[in-house]
């Protein structure tokens, strides 16, 4: 596939018409010029095999059922009726119905096998992720209440005070990570088949209440004669803004501002999230999106859980969005996109 969200994952049965077409025309105007049924046949289960990689295993087998039957009614004598007189046709094909069976049977079962592995390695990460992310703000949260406890009375209230917000601030992160968790399995397993309960709503509002969820003074926005409504799922397009914002700021240097911008094309709506970080190589900026890859670093801030941009971008994807990183001298600048249907 061209992308796990791309044009043939989401055209399997265009695609797979096309792969017919295109083989069968071959084969007949092969059979023109060579006359060998051997080699038509070898065409025809290119194209089974072609298929059954790309498409559900019933597409492929229907391939095979109409490759034979373009065989039967083109190549074999007599030609264009579905009788066969030759027991050499009939042998051929009948052993390329056996081999389209078995192609297809297991091509679905490799992918099956890919599935279920690429389901054990996001178990693995995440068990890996919790060691890390989940227990290091409990035990500051633990330890935060603990030493309010037991040194209340030797503490001011200052003290006091900074040691409460300390554990509400590692409340808050444990409850983005859990977040993140839970939409990253949703995601996983329902992905464009996931279910948005959409309504019209402000993409500034949904901005503000990001800066404001993040109490960060460093992200300001650019003003622009723009005020533009999506009818979105809210609470999810809020969250990957949140992510990727959030993901701005704790690359930033410290002092640094994070802007944020809006702009459109004919065909969608943008969003820019640009920050003043090390920026990412152009050779790993695939690799960003995928779940549990954090590899930018920061000397003075957690690098997180490596979830919060591959979330986002299964938000974006399932309002029919995308996001990418746009070539920059310095930093990194997120472009969000969402399609004009989806603004009003």
């Amino acid at each position: 596939m061209f992308s796990e969200n791309g044009f043939i994952a989401k055209n399997e049965y265009l695609v797979s018409f096309l792969v017919l077409l295109l083989t069968s025309a071959f084969a007949v105007a092969l059979d023109s010029l060579l006359h060998s049924a051997i080699s038509v046949l070898l065409v025809l289960q290119l194209g089974v095999v072609v298929v059954s990689l790309i498409a559900k295993r019933w597409m492929a087998l229907g391939v095979a059922v109409v490759s034979s039957l373009v065989f039967n009614f083109f190549i074999t004598e007599p030609r264009y009726t579905l009788h066969m007189n030759n027991t050499e046709d009939v042998v051929n094909l009948v052993v390329f119905i056996a081999v389209a069976l078995a192609t297809s049977y297991l091509s679905s079962y490799i992918k099956e096998q890919k599935q279920q592995l690429l389901v054990a390695n996001v178990r693995s990460n995440i068990l890996l992720s919790v060691s890390h992310d989940l227990r290091t703000p409990l035990a500051a949260v633990i330890g935060a209440l603990e030493t309010l406890e037991t040194y209340r009375d030797k503490l001011d209230q200052d003290e006091q005070n900074e040691l409460l917000g300390s554990a509400r601030s590692e409340s808050h992160r444990l409850f983005r990570y859990i977040e993140n968790i839970l939409q990253a399995t949703k995601l996983q397993h329902q992905g464009d088949e996931l279910s948005l309960l959409k309504q019209p709503t402000s993409i500034d509002v949904l901005i503000d209440n990001v800066i404001l969820r993040l109490g960060a003074p460093c992200v300001s926005r650019m003003p622009q004669n723009m005020s533009p409504i999506l009818t979105i799922q809210a609470a999810l397009i809020e969250q990957a803004l949140f992510n990727l914002i959030e993901n701005a700021v704790t690359f930033s240097p410290d002092g640094e501002r994070v802007e944020i911008s809006l702009g459109e094309t004919q065909q969608a709506l943008l969003i820019f999230i640009q920050d003043n970080g090390p920026g990412i190589p152009v050779a790993r900026q695939k690799e960003v999106f995928t779940a549990f890859s954090s590899f930018r670093q920061s000397a003075s801030k957690d690098g997180g859980s490596g979830l919060g941009l591959s979330v986002a971008r299964g938000i974006i994807r399932a309002h029919g969005g995308d996001i990418r990183i746009l070539p920059t001298t310095q930093g990194c600048t997120m472009e969000v996109s969402l399609p004009k249907e989806e603004a009003h």
